[in-house]
């Protein structure tokens, strides 16, 4: 029994008292066996280091236990239970150090009187009881200040057996006071007692189950646990799976759900695990997902680990339901890239704003990479917003907007100032030889593509000035005011036409 309270559960002290009671008992039992029966001559050495010894440690353990199960009324107690094994063995080594071990136990004795010396049977009859009472004592006070009617019919069985083992103790001990049994009669009626007592307590503990099983406190954890479990042999193939990863799983064959599993969504579990095996890992935290029928998607995380005290490879699996936070981190990703791109880009046209066209044009002066910068501003604008609207003007500035993108080739960067100012960058162009008349002809070509408002068309026209990098000027204030002043050169001829700043 002592074995089997003590697996219950190894890291309760509940259980290591209970089950250190229980061996107590055990050996008192077997040193009187041995005392009577074996080794009679023998039996000063065996009471005196063996038996008196079990029966204080049982007692002791006794008090403790009735400690632990009235917690929490008995939490203050607590701090005594050292005190209370210290004081029966402390007085057990004195009367060791300080009396003749014959004077003490009397082995000559034969007329049913006592072997024990009386004062050492007064001190132990003494120890017995008092310890006795004063866990009848524990258990009352814990009874009456608990509230919660399971604790409490625990707590009255246990005191109704600890009365009734005090109440034998007491009887027994009358006898023998009034002579109508001998001592060795008394002894043998305590042992009684005491063993009674302690099927009374194995029947206790099965009917109220008080002291805690680590098998079942594991059941219940692995039933109500939140998350997944799975318990997988080496193949994948499942052997067991708690309440939540069933309803994870619901609709999907056991043997298949290694299959359907895909990790880092490139491989299946099933094909992970073997991997897993050869590297003869030991525990993994791999990124999961999981498609089902329904098409929803599930984005797990699962860990991973070895069961090495099995006679087989056996792994067992959690897996926990990301999939919210996934989407959180997806939308604060989108969020971001929304902001970076706001920031960057004119809400209208979704063009380059005037913040990206700096930071583009600092660049490249930094890098001193030659560049022609193109100003445009479109003619006529402010009667087109003045005859039809502004929401037709947003809509015309999105044309010109599109027609820009659309005459653009891969390094250029085109962007929109504000109101009705464009800026195209060419790279690689310093000097009016080498603004081509291809680049010419792609900016120019824009007059050709009008604005259809429901079949009236909007002429594109503007005025554009250009300077160059490094040959006009060396920063960015200098070039757009060349270039403005060649824009305006325009507007001044006529408008509809490109002009490079001819300054010098």
């Amino acid at each position: 029994m002592a074995i089997t309270l003590f697996d219950r559960n190894k890291n309760s002290s509940l259980n290591r008292v209970a089950a250190l009671l229980m061996l107590s008992f055990l050996f008192y039992f077997l040193g009187e066996y041995i005392k009577t029966s074996l080794l009679p001559q023998y039996q000063m050495q065996i009471v005196l280091y063996g038996s008196a010894p079990m029966l204080l440690l049982m007692i002791s353990s006794l008090v403790h236990l009735c400690l632990l199960v009235g917690s929490p009324v008995t939490l203050p107690m607590q701090r005594m239970i050292k005190w209370i094994y210290a004081a029966p063995f402390t007085t057990l080594i004195i009367m060791l150090l300080c009396k003749d071990h014959t004077v003490l136990f009397n082995s000559n004795i034969t007329d049913g009187r006592s072997p024990l010396d009386p004062l050492f049977l007064l001190l132990t009859l003494m120890y017995v009881g008092g310890y006795i009472l004063l866990s009848v004592v524990i258990l009352a006070v814990s009874l009456y200040r608990t509230r919660e009617a399971k604790r409490r019919g625990l707590l009255g069985s246990l005191l109704l057996s600890l009365f009734a083992l005090f109440a034998w103790f007491v009887i027994v001990t009358m006898l023998l006071v009034m002579k109508f049994i001998t001592s060795r009669e008394s002894m043998v009626l305590y042992f009684i007692g005491y063993l009674l007592w302690a099927v009374a307590l194995r029947h206790l503990i099965g009917k109220h189950d008080f002291l805690p099983d680590y098998r079942k406190l594991f059941h219940i954890l692995f039933e109500s646990a939140p998350t997944a479990i799975l318990l997988l042999d080496k193949k994948g193939g499942v052997r067991e799976m708690n309440p939540r990863a069933k309803q994870l799983f619901v609709g999907y064959p056991s043997q298949r759900i290694s299959e359907v599993l895909m990790v880092d969504e490139t491989m299946s579990l099933k094909d992970r695990l073997a991997l897993f095996i050869v590297e003869r890992g030991k525990e993994a935290r791999w990124e999961i997902s999981l498609t089902h029928s329904d098409t929803s998607h599930l984005d797990l995380i699962a860990g991973l680990d070895v069961l090495e005290e099995t006679g087989e490879e056996l792994l067992v699996m959690h897996l926990t339901d990301i999939t919210s936070l996934k989407e959180a981190e997806r939308r604060l990703m989108e969020s971001e890239q929304n902001y970076k791109y706001l920031a960057h880009h004119d809400a209208l046209t979704g063009l380059y704003n005037r913040a990206a066209i700096q930071e583009q044009l600092h660049r490249m002066i930094r890098a001193q990479e030659p560049f022609a910068l193109v100003l445009i501003d479109l003619d006529n604008f402010k009667l087109i917003n003045d005859t039809y609207g502004h929401l037709v003007g947003d809509h015309y500035l999105k044309h010109i907007a599109a027609l820009m993108k659309d005459h653009t080739i891969p390094g250029e960067f085109v962007g929109r100032l504000g109101g009705d100012e464009f800026i195209q960058i060419i790279p690689g162009i310093d000097d009016a030889a080498d603004f081509n008349q291809e680049a010419y002809n792609r900016i120019t070509s824009l007059f050709k593509h009008p604005y259809d408002l429901e079949g009236t068309a909007l002429p594109v026209t503007f005025s554009a000035g250009v300077s160059f990098y490094p040959k006009h000027a060396a920063d960015i204030t200098d070039l757009l005011w060349k270039a403005d002043e060649a824009m305006y050169t325009v507007k001044r001829r006529g408008k509809n036409e490109i002009s490079v700043y001819a300054g010098y």
